[in-house]
């Protein structure tokens, strides 16, 4: 019978699920195991048919879900309502449908079948995702049912988001955008450079307004001129003012000088207008290390000191003040921020080495107290700011029978082992996070976490350990595997091997299998290209397979001290130039006007990194560095020689 079952399934394409109850606990048997591993391996490439073919098997065991749903997601452009409704019933919880669900409603958003979108979407919690949300506004049986405005979701959504722009301009045909609020959007999306997004609701502007908008965008100083030759630089009427308003942001950020210069010429600005295009172009100048941002950043805010410019632009207001030692900028920024931003530990922190720069010295001690610990990044330069060395309890990295609380058996626990085992870590992470949402208290998570390091699932132990308060058991949190090819790598290359270590660590998390969505492999992360080039240049690499262990290993620690090298010996630039390529440390070090010497410089520099992912990805590299070191030299670690941004002179 299953033998028909499966001929029809594969012949049809179609996926029939029954209602079976699912006999979580039963362990896979042999065959079960290898059909498993099969289905994983082609979902892995985008082929359904495995999974399949597989499923009358697995329907019944704690993978049932996840089959059913490999069988289904690469061929959403061809799924029907029936085939996504029959596995909702039969799997009505879980990760795997959470993740069904959602790509379907993106899926059927995309058809614009609205009848199917709203059975899906009121069929269980509101979507998180705000592409969603703003699909569901576009779904007339939807649309009578939202609790917000259709300007609300539009203004809280990113300014480029296709979704959210869409139902925006279904909403101003139907009247429930008004023209000021369209205003104040268009205003949003040029601080935010999204002109091209920006450029779709010309059609959408009453008057002058929309047949000037493209000018605005593709010619503003052309556009500027023009105006000004026909109203002069006093008293603008209300269009025209606002669109010069909606031009010099867009030529702030082209040319932020000449945006500064039309705010001091034209005095029909209102100083709210005038503050915002300074604060656009400092924020323009900054991210390219121009002297001027910070004369700019003052400007604005002695102009207006009442006006609050985007979350974005206050942070790399602080970024440019420590860069040019203007201290007390970092308070006026600070003043400015909301509740929840004020309260971030790096903004403290900022403000802290300002209270310290500033003569503060009581107070400044006080703010790094309160935020000193080994486990985080501004909790280790708080440390080192009072003077203080890392030093752990223990040293040994390796793992010790403890006395563990028990853990409830769990259909998600079990699934996310072997969705890692399987390598696919993403999903593997995404059901690992839903078992450690229904854990009650630390002592569990610290449990899981070591039932994770005992199945080699280094990623997951690693993720559990990092939510447990104040650090926890470090000794699982910086568990250290292939910590023998980890040493020879290190010693072959120069590296320092808590440095590999901990690169490896925000690289990976240990996951020896793991691949990133553009193609970066192993350990290390290595990208193809830089292999071949590796085993093309350097001699120890010719050999070296960038899929196993080892070579990985070879591949990585190489291009690692090539870069370390290149930039002498600093660890800091070498990660940066890891992560986002040779090229652009040196970009930014040719233009940095910040300090390059002192034990300051090397946090200040990482602050000012332009890309926010190079910026975290330095900070982690470097935290996990120094507490690796701590552990594998068994000694109290001083904190400032890992920030070195230039040999000392």
């Amino acid at each position: 019978m299953k033998k028909r079952f499966t001929h029809w399934l594969l012949a049809t394409g179609m996926l029939a699920l029954s209602s079976n109850a699912i006999a979580g606990h039963i362990p896979l048997s042999a065959s079960q195991e290898s059909l498993l591993q099969s289905a994983a391996q082609a979902f892995a490439q985008g082929n359904y048919l495995p999974a399949a073919a597989a499923f009358p098997a697995l329907e019944n065991t704690y993978m049932g879900a996840w089959v059913g749903y490999w069988s289904l997601q690469p061929r959403l452009n061809t799924l029907t309502q029936q085939q996504y409704l029959q596995y909702s019933a039969q799997f009505p919880d879980g990760v795997a449908h959470h993740l069904l669900r959602r790509q379907w409603l993106l899926q059927l958003a995309h058809r614009q079948d609205w009848n199917d979108f709203t059975t899906v979407y009121q069929s269980g919690s509101k979507p998180d995702l705000i592409e969603l949300r703003c699909d569901a506004f576009r779904a007339p049986a939807l649309q009578s049912t939202a609790v917000v405005s259709p300007y609300f979701l539009w203004s809280s959504a990113p300014a480029n988001n296709h979704a959210c722009n869409a139902m925006a301009r279904d909403s101003l045909q139907q009247g429930l955008i008004t023209q000021e609020q369209l205003w104040q959007r268009l205003q949003q999306m040029f601080t935010a450079r999204a002109f091209t997004a920006a450029r779709q609701f010309a059609p959408y502007l009453n008057g002058r307004g929309g047949a000037q908008l493209v000018s605005v965008i593709d010619q503003p100083e052309q556009w500027i001129q023009t105006q000004i030759q026909q109203y002069g630089s006093g008293s603008w009427p209300a269009t025209p003012a606002r669109l010069l308003e909606l031009a010099l942001l867009r030529l702030a950020a082209q040319q932020p000088d000449q945006a500064v210069q039309y705010v001091a010429q034209l005095q029909t600005l209102d100083a709210r207008q005038k503050a915002r295009v300074l604060y656009q172009s400092a924020f323009q100048a900054t991210q390219s290390f121009r002297p001027d941002a910070g004369q700019w950043y003052q400007q604005a805010y002695t102009i207006d000191p009442q006006f609050h410019p985007r979350p974005e632009v206050l942070a790399w207001m602080i970024r440019t003040a420590i860069r040019d030692g203007r201290w007390a900028m970092v308070s006026s920024a600070l003043s400015l921020m909301d509740t929840a931003q004020r309260q971030d530990r790096q903004w403290q922190f900022w403000n802290a080495l300002a209270h310290q720069k500033m003569g503060q010295i009581a107070q400044a001690k006080a703010e790094f107290s309160t935020l000193a610990s080994p486990w985080t990044y501004y909790g280790q330069l708080s440390m080192a700011a009072l003077g203080q060395s890392l030093r752990l309890d223990r040293a040994s990295p390796e793992l010790e029978p403890v006395v563990l609380v028990a853990l409830p058996e769990n259909d998600s626990e079990r699934a996310a082992i072997k969705l890692y085992q399987l390598g696919l870590y993403y999903d593997a992470l995404s059901a690992w996070d839903h078992y450690l949402k229904s854990l009650s208290d630390p002592a569990q998570i610290q449990a899981a976490a070591r039932m994770a390091f005992q199945q080699q699932a280094w990623l997951l132990g690693i993720h559990a350990s990092s939510l447990i308060p104040d650090g926890g058991d470090w000794r699982q949190g910086y568990v250290l595997p292939y910590a023998g090819e980890i040493s020879s790598a290190a010693q072959r290359t120069g590296l320092h091997r808590a440095f590999l270590a901990g690169l490896i660590r925000q690289e990976s998390g240990f996951a020896f299998g793991i691949r990133s969505d553009v193609g970066a492999q192993g350990l290390m992360q290595v990208m193809p290209a830089t292999a071949a080039w590796l085993q093309s240049h350097i001699p120890a690499a010719a050999n070296a397979d960038l899929h196993s262990i080892r070579g990985n290993l070879v591949l990585g620690s190489n291009y690692l001290s090539l870069q370390q090298q290149s930039f002498g010996g600093s660890e800091l630039l070498a990660a940066a130039a890891y992560n986002a390529g040779p090229g652009a440390p040196k970009r930014w070090l040719r233009r940095w006007t910040g300090p390059t010497q002192g034990p300051w410089a090397g946090p200040i520099f990482t602050a000012n990194i332009p890309y926010q992912q190079t910026r975290h990805y330095v900070q982690s590299v470097l935290t996990n560095t120094i507490i690796y070191a701590a552990i594998l030299e068994h000694r109290a670690q001083d904190i400032w020689p890992h920030w070195q941004l230039a040999p000392a002179q």
